[in-house]
């Protein structure tokens, strides 16, 4: 730090030389008052930078006069004994010497010649004021406290950037500037416990304060610590000590010790004195700035992960695991909420729950045996790094939900019309769960060993179920006269699109060739989320599937989809039927347009060629586009690399959806088929005329099959149950056979107004096709013989989510009112509110916590959709609103609110919420 002997002389102003020669002869006048005899000195020395660009004179009123006086500059003590020498100028009675010489240097005998005997020093606030134009300061700047303050003004920034049309400088405004300039961030920033920690990360900054003038130092220190409290205390101690380079790394380590210490954990008391003396010295700080500090730290690792610092978040959590492991508490991060040994260990634990869950030879899992995979899942839910939009997050849900939809023992359909129904609300999701865990790639080996062992059971529990959904439509096939209303390939658009184009505008109909109702469940919950359309059906009771031919290709189910008859052929069929199908005279006949793939390739610039936006345009003309993106991943392996689909990996989809929205029109979302992948499993057993289907005998896994909806082999043909059967050479996957993924069409149907929709027909919530299982823990059934509900512990037979989330949740009763409205009644609410300008009402805020809270669990989670609408907003609304909420409760960046899911889910962490809120209910 500069002495302050040593400081730059400043550069006197008008303003400055006016107010020293004031200062001088009010001075002189008090020391005359109380006796002393008039000096009789003309010249006033005055300590500044030898240089003048002022007027020859200045003039002030004193004592009901003017006073002029000449300025002179003096750079040495020669050059103002020549000044002093001349005579006075005409009109000018006095003599103002600008020299940067101080009164040692002088001499008594000059010093004598000198009014009062003194140099007087420039006051920067009067440098400044001139400098920027004020016409007022804030009277407490002029207090000793605040000396530093003018000098570090002028140095941080430009008087042009502080001009104020007020011309009123305050003291909060003042001091915010210097901190926010000297620590890095923008003008006027208040310096927050995020801040000043981020501070810590940048080397260069820390060095440039460790330089500043002693004074400035000092002032900006004990700014920051009435200011920011705990945080800047501990900071500026690791300074002291040396150790602020590793601020954030310390405060994950002081979080840890804390907590070890106050469970009683052996050693930690012992580490955490040693870590006290490291880093911030003796005697340490109260525990509860400690804490203060640990959470902060914790906060901006968990924003630096979450943003574009993943890597550095990373780092830090590494050397802070280090750090433990020098101070002898290594084991203390597996523990850890934050540090990623304590995430693996949770990862671990979940993996070895799950093992016991469906351990080889043992039955299937009942509700109550799932209560420690529940509970494991909480404590992977509570670790703050944990993040179920990632890859690895996503596994590990999904894993839980195959193990509860293995213990809500699925039932094997008893009719055709029940396994559609049941795969489209159920076993879908299952197919998708399983997906998302084979494509696992995990480094935790109790979870690899549990993904494979999971998978393995789901694959035969979902074969039982193929096995029975089979043998119903074979049979089905065989006798029926296809009168009932199950919805059929042939007739998806006799009783989907053409009521829709009766209700005014013709629906465009997207054929996604080969997409299974697995692959339907995603692409439509991002339809839902981008808040374009309304996904409508013809009952509230949910989406419906279709049945394809058999076999289940697409020369015999595309065909009877798109010319609405049972038929075989090709695209030159299929158009003619469709334009034939829409001019019938069985309803009002409409121009039609069928697209397939090379009709949707556009040129440089177009999302779609001009003629389909022309034709999409004329809500009159019913188009279906045919894209082939899901069909062709069959053979090139799109799956090996992810277990997901989004509306930009399927060709022209997302143009076509744009376009649809633009003209006002429906979208019937479908496909001729559906598929099973290989994923190494497959055995060809038999030559057969596709991959899956053949004619002869039925062997093992396989059926044959007969009836009028049979298009292939003269009406007779064998099919596998089994997915895992094929009768060609190996590919990514199949299609053909009679398992339900192959012959449950999905039919999904959007609309840009539910004023569009049928009559009788309803809108559907994004929430409502989940099932139980895929959003909650089981509900475990009373045994027989055992004690009613509420009869203490042994009657304690019910259970929505595990017992730690149970007594969290159940507070509530206790404290009165909803965690959202005692949220929302917080001052800390208030005062986090106030700071986000058109932020949402304490109404909104306490429906999107209700809505979120009655989802159960530590860490709820449900679409943006339904949750923004929940608080009275409109889906298209959902993420802007719901981003809004999130800066009134991520107070300090602390997650309390999240958006996942690529934006379309919203996830509250409780835990954090009543921290930051209601500590007193902790």
């Amino acid at each position: 730090m500069t002495p302050a002997g040593t400081r730059t002389v400043q550069q006197a102003t008008v303003e400055a030389v006016r107010g020293g020669l004031r200062r001088a002869l009010e001075k002189e006048d008090l020391r005359v008052g109380k006796g002393w005899l008039p000096s009789g000195a003309r010249a006033v020395a005055l300590r500044a930078a030898p240089v003048w660009h002022g007027p020859d004179e200045v003039e002030i009123e004193h004592g009901g006069r003017p006073v002029r006086a000449r300025v002179a500059v003096a750079p040495t003590v020669l050059a103002a004994l020549a000044e002093l020498g001349r005579p006075p100028a005409p009109g000018a009675d006095r003599l103002v010497l600008l020299t940067p010489c101080e009164e040692a240097e002088l001499g008594p005998s000059l010093l004598g010649r000198l009014l009062c005997h003194e140099v007087f020093t420039v006051d920067s606030w009067e440098l400044l004021a001139d400098e920027l134009g004020l016409r007022m300061l804030d009277p407490r700047l002029h207090s000793r406290e605040w000396s530093w303050l003018a000098e570090a003004l002028r140095d941080v920034g430009s008087a042009a950037e502080w001009r104020r049309a007020a011309a009123v400088l305050k003291l909060d405004d003042a001091v915010r500037r210097v901190a926010a300039i000297r620590f890095g961030q923008e003008a006027g920033d208040r310096i927050d416990a995020a801040a000043l920690l981020d501070w810590t990360r940048r080397p260069t900054l820390v060095t440039r304060f460790g330089e500043l003038r002693e004074d400035e130092h000092r002032g900006l220190r004990a700014h920051l610590e009435r200011e920011t409290g705990a945080v800047a205390r501990v900071v500026f101690r690791m300074l002291d000590k040396g150790q602020v380079h590793d601020a954030i790394p310390a405060g994950l380590v002081f979080r840890e010790l804390l907590a070890a210490d106050g469970a009683g954990r052996p050693g930690a008391p012992e580490a955490r004195a040693r870590a006290e003396e490291r880093f911030v010295g003796s005697p340490a700080p109260r525990p509860e700035t400690l804490s203060r500090f640990a959470e902060s730290s914790e906060a901006v690792l968990l924003r630096m992960m979450d943003g574009e610092e993943h890597d550095a978040a990373v780092q830090a959590g590494d050397r802070a695991e280090e750090i433990l492991a020098e101070l002898g508490a290594d084991g203390i991060a597996a523990d850890s909420r934050v540090l990623g040994t304590g995430l693996q260990a949770r990862l671990a634990a979940l993996g070895a729950e799950i093992g016991a869950a469906v351990r080889p030879g043992a039955p299937d899992p009942e509700p109550r045996d799932l209560a420690p995979v529940e509970e494991a899942l909480t404590r992977l839910w509570e670790h703050r790094r944990f993040d179920a939009a990632s890859p690895w997050g996503a596994d590990a849900v999904a894993a839980v939900r195959l193990t509860r939809w293995l213990a809500s023992a699925p039932k094997e359909p008893r009719t055709v019309a029940e396994g559609v129904a049941a795969h489209i609300a159920d076993t879908a999701w299952t197919d998708r769960a399983a997906s998302r865990i084979w494509s696992s790639r995990t480094e935790v080996a109790a979870l690899r060993s549990a993904y494979r062992g999971l998978y393995a059971r789901v694959r035969d529990r979902r074969a039982e179920i193929d096995e029975a959904f089979a043998r119903r439509v074979a049979a089905w096939t065989e006798v029926s006269a296809h009168t009932d209303g199950l919805l059929l390939a042939e007739n998806i658009l006799q009783r989907i699109a053409r009521p829709l184009a009766a209700a005014g505008h013709a629906p465009l109909v997207v054929v996604l060739d080969g997409m299974s109702a697995e692959v339907a469940v995603q692409i439509g919950a991002e339809i839902a989320a981008g808040g374009r359309f309304t996904e409508i059906a013809r009952s509230a009771r949910g989406r419906e599937g279709a049945l394809a031919t058999l076999p289940s290709v697409t020369t015999c189910s595309r065909a009877s989809l798109l010319c609405g008859r049972l038929t075989t052929g090709g695209q030159s069929e299929e158009r003619e039927g469709f334009a034939t199908l829409w001019g019938q005279r069985s309803g009002r006949p409409r121009p039609a347009t069928l697209l397939y793939q090379r009709d949707l390739e556009a040129g440089v610039g177009e999302a779609l060629p001009e003629a389909v936006q022309d034709a999409v345009a004329d809500t009159e003309r019913v188009v279906a586009a045919v894209v082939n993106i899901v069909d062709d991943a069959l053979g090139d392996g799109r799956e090996a690399d992810s277990a997901g689909w989004r509306i930009e990996q399927i060709g022209k989809l997302g143009a076509l959806l744009e376009a649809a929205a633009r003209a006002g029109r429906p979208v019937v979302l479908t496909s001729d088929h559906g598929h099973v992948w290989d994923r190494g499993e497959s055995t060809r057993t038999e030559k057969g005329e596709a991959a899956r289907y053949r004619t002869g005998e039925p062997g093992e896994r396989e059926l044959l099959v007969t009836g009028d909806r049979v298009l292939a082999g003269g009406g007779r043909i064998v099919v596998p149950w089994d997915e895992r059967v094929r009768y060609t050479s190996r590919k990514e996957g199949y299609h053909g056979g009679i398992s339900t993924a192959e012959m449950v069409i999905p039919v999904l149907v959007f609309a840009p107004d539910a004023a569009l929709a049928p009559r009788e027909w309803a809108a559907l919530r994004p929430a409502q096709h989940e099932p139980a299982w895929w959003t909650q823990p089981l509900t475990v059934e009373p045994r027989a013989g055992a004690a009613p509900e509420g009869a203490g512990p042994a009657g304690k037979t019910r259970r929505s989510a595990p017992a730690q989330e149970a007594a969290l949740f159940g507070a509530d009763e206790a404290h009165g009112g909803t965690l959202g409205e005692r949220v929302t009644e917080s001052p800390a609410f208030e005062a986090s509110r106030s700071q986000v300008p058109r932020g949402p009402s304490g109404e909104e805020v306490a429906a999107v916590v209700d809505t979120l809270v009655q989802a159960g669990g530590a860490r709820p989670r449900l679409p943006v959709g339904a949750v923004a609408e929940a608080a009275g907003k409109e889906p298209y609304r959902a993420v802007r609103f719901l981003k809004m909420v999130a800066k009134v409760l991520n107070v300090e960046t602390f997650p309390v609110l999240t958006l996942t899911d690529a934006e379309r889910a919203v996830e509250l962490n409780t835990g954090l919420l009543r921290e930051q809120f209601l500590p007193g209910e902790r």
